[in-house]
């Protein structure tokens, strides 16, 4: 990520929107940007006058995907708009957001990336984070923020209570006015901006994060940048193209979201099952690509991906070397480039690596360079000199060293290996393939082993055949791998959007309401799970309003990360034995970050008036554990994937909904009930 003060010119940009709806067709202008340094931009679009305090625009732009008034950065007439869902302690976002930067950097006129708050529920610390980028952004810092806490993630699982005061150190050194950045976190209004994130990061099917949509088109995970410069190529295409075809630039984006989006099914319907075997694919080997081995007839050609700072590339280097020792002249062994946007001195490393290869060093600076990476980070500020020590170590001609550390040639076979990478859907590092089989990670010499005997074997049995050699023996095996992969299996159905309500037994379930109401509300819910906190009061807000017609059934569904939970479900279990269940429900939401300890729960207790000596025991009562077995197990009979989960006489409605979605299922089901 961007470094403070490193004079970095590319605009960091605050958009406020106004739609415009006009007859036959949509549009939007968006104006009024503020930079990395605070300043006033003019996109050249109708000018808007800023909410001074900073507030979120009511209204879209028209698409499934509204930018909104969330921050980006780039410029807002760029052509490809990359919006996306990220949670500040999520380490596939950091990894994300350095893409993001990268990207941006690549592309500075075409692409505008848009930030979208979606803090998972297993990142307690995350939702607090969003808050304090939100309130240094209204201070034209919020990427400044967005930076220095991915840069210091590890630090935020510490600052769960005290986040607003550590933030607000690094707010102070951005030459904040504290006072405002302090009541900007508790604002109401910063916490509702997360709120509408989700809630639509809900709707269009975001399931985890890193999640992105590029104009529209759905890529999900932290994939390197490769795999965004092709897609982000293919939209500027397309988008100059509609251009070229008479759509007006502010319309592109709408034009293309609406073509490219996939209507939210992602929500609706399990992704495509992956085959059951490892997968195939063809990796072409290059003139100047590293190589030991048998370079001219081999039986089996192993193709590895890798990154010269990454733990798991160092752990598999003496497999490596098994495999040359053991194998000999019947393999090709091909080393590929793939430095992680995680790692900074990957690419220095990489460009480190095939200077030495010109003068016919690079397995000696392959083995030297992981023997040294977890050096690297402390010699960033000059890596070629760093490079240059080791090339002298390896008796290289340094001055040549050096030169061709430095040609753009190397720098773009690097880029070449990264653009392959993602091609061929080598997202992580190791990644090899043999004869075109993926075997992913560090894997141990026999697991290796298994697969070249047996690629051997089939080797021999093509080439007394087929009378095949070289690459074209090489390319016939990949077919032949590729004819014999497994298919994928069926994917499994999607849950029924409405069930037996035989199949939703209530037992002995805590009940809210009166028992003969007509509507009954199964809900599935987990005392650690922040969605689980929302829903219960979406639920409550709509159930006010249908006096004594519905009735809630509370079943327990702790999620298997969520450690606390089980521990919560028993207090509010307990509790219910003396008529206080829904009472300890309340306070243990409304203290959903200080769940734990048995006397944290004893706490409550007294607070309700309880008898403190009786909760005490029944706090230890085996039976609670069985009861959120059953609940479970009943849960999971039914589809229940995750919380809040509800039943509305049957009918499924999954997620934190707003009040008025419950609104709709519980007409439904009392005119169904007449």
């Amino acid at each position: 990520m961007a470094q403070e003060n490193s004079g970095n010119p590319t605009a960091r940009l605050l958009v406020i929107v106004v739609v415009a709806l006009i007859a036959f067709a949509g549009g939007f202008f968006v104006s009024n940007m503020t930079n990395k340094s605070g300043n006033a931009g003019d996109s050249g679009s109708a000018a808007v006058a800023p909410s001074p305090s900073g507030e979120r625009g009511t209204e879209g732009d028209g698409t499934a995907l509204p930018i909104g008034d969330s921050f980006i950065l780039g410029k807002e007439s760029a052509l490809v708009t990359v919006v996306e869902f990220s949670d500040f302690q999520c380490p596939f976002c950091a990894r994300g957001a350095t893409t993001m930067e990268q990207l941006q950097k690549k592309y500075p006129d075409d692409v505008k990336v848009v930030f979208k708050h979606y803090p998972l529920p297993m990142h307690p610390q995350a939702t607090p984070a969003s808050y304090a980028a939100i309130a240094a952004g209204n201070q034209g810092k919020f990427w400044e923020m967005h930076d220095w806490l991915f840069k210091n993630q590890k630090e935020i699982r510490n600052h769960g209570d005290d986040m607003k005061e550590w933030a607000g150190g690094h707010a102070k050194t951005l030459g904040l006015d504290i006072e405002k950045f302090n009541k900007d976190f508790d604002d109401p209004k910063t916490h509702q901006i997360v709120k509408d994130d989700m809630e639509l990061g809900g709707k269009v099917a975001v399931r985890g994060t890193p999640h992105f949509f590029v104009n529209g088109e759905r890529v999900v995970g932290a994939k390197p940048l490769a795999a965004f410069e092709e897609i982000v190529e293919a939209h500027l295409k397309e988008a100059k193209s509609l251009m070229k075809g008479g759509v007006a630039r502010a319309d592109v984006y709408g034009k293309m979201v609406a073509k490219n989006f996939d209507g939210g099914k992602a929500d609706n319907k399990p992704s495509a099952a992956k085959p059951a075997g490892p997968s195939v694919e063809f990796i072409p080997v290059e003139s100047n690509d590293p190589v030991f081995g048998n370079t001219k007839d081999p039986l089996v050609t192993i193709v590895e991906f890798s990154d010269f700072q990454c733990p798991f590339c160092s752990k598999v280097v003496p497999t490596v070397k098994q495999i040359k020792e053991e194998y000999g002249n019947e393999v090709r062994f091909v080393f590929k480039q793939l430095p992680l946007a995680m790692h900074a001195e990957a690419k220095p490393a990489a460009r480190a690596s095939l200077a030495a290869d010109r003068q016919g060093k690079f397995w000696e600076m392959h083995d030297l360079l992981f023997e040294k990476h977890r050096e690297f980070k402390s010699k960033s500020a000059d890596f070629e000199g760093y490079a240059a020590g080791l090339a002298e170590q390896l008796g290289l001609n340094v001055a040549k060293f050096k030169k061709d550390y430095n040609d753009p040639a190397i720098a773009a076979q690097v880029e070449r290996d990264l653009k392959l990478a993602g091609k061929v859907g080598a997202r992580g590092t190791p990644n090899f393939w043999i004869n075109g089989v993926n075997l992913r990670g560090a894997q141990p010499f026999p697991s290796f082993k298994a697969e070249i005997d047996k690629q051997i074997k089939l080797a021999k049995e093509l080439k007394a055949s087929k009378k095949l050699s070289g690459d074209d023996l090489y390319k016939a095996l990949v077919e032949k791998n590729k004819a014999s992969a497994p298919k994928a299996p069926a994917a499994p159905a999607a849950p029924a959007a409405k069930v037996d309500v035989k199949d939703l037994a209530l037992g002995n379930a805590p009940i809210l309401g009166p028992k003969n109401a007509p509507v009954t509300i199964v809900e599935y819910s987990d005392f650690e799970c922040p969605y689980c906190k929302r829903g219960d009061a979406s639920l409550k807000e709509a159930i006010a309003d249908y006096d004594g017609k519905v009735k809630v059934a509370f079943k327990h569904y702790p999620l298997p990360f969520h450690k606390k939970a089980p521990g919560a479900s028993k207090a509010a279990m307990a509790a219910g034995e003396q008529g206080k269940f829904w009472e300890m429900h309340d306070l243990l939401f409304e203290n959903q970050r200080n769940l734990g300890s048995d006397d944290t729960y004893i706490g409550y207790a007294e607070k309700l008036g309880l008898n403190v000596e009786k909760f005490k025991k029944d706090l230890k009562n085996p039976e609670y554990q069985k009861i959120i077995d059953a609940d479970m197990a009943q849960g999971s009979k039914v589809g229940v994937r995750g919380t809040p989960a509800f039943f509305i006489n049957g009918e499924r409605l999954v997620g934190a909904q707003p009040a008025s979605k419950f609104k709709e299922a519980i007409d439904r089901a009392l005119k169904e009930a007449k």
